[in-house]
């Protein structure tokens, strides 16, 4: 239960650090047209993770598994926003790349830290 807790409050942790670092360039819905003044955040915990929302809810949802100690919805959790984040971010990226030139060597140089989302 207490690594439950830990994952738990990590995940949300690292959610609201992107939210909280990325201020108004944040949202829950793919921009598919840059908005007047949407910025590229790469500072903050933007430095060391593409995508840190993602990756705390990722952390987030399997730690809720771990904490009511159900490994089998852990596994399935762990799979399934694996594979939804797999998919969503490709066309994001697509969307962000034609929005920023830099996004490229952004990319390049930060990694996801999502099992298996380059």
């Amino acid at each position: 239960a207490v690594a439950g807790v830990g994952l738990v409050v990590a995940g949300e942790g690292v959610r609201k650090l992107a939210w909280v670092t990325a201020r108004r360039n944040f949202t829950h819905s793919i921009q598919w047209k840059q908005r007047q003044g949407h910025v590229l955040v790469r500072h903050g915990v933007y430095r060391y993770v593409r995508h840190p929302g993602y990756l705390g809810f990722f952390i987030w949802a399997v730690g809720t598994q771990v904490l009511l100690a159900n490994p089998a919805c852990a596994v399935a959790f762990a799979l399934i926003t694996q594979r939804f984040f797999r998919l969503r971010i490709p066309p994001e990226e697509r969307a962000l790349r034609s929005f920023f030139p830099e996004y490229s060597a952004y990319a390049a140089a930060t990694p996801t830290w999502i099992p298996f989302v380059p």
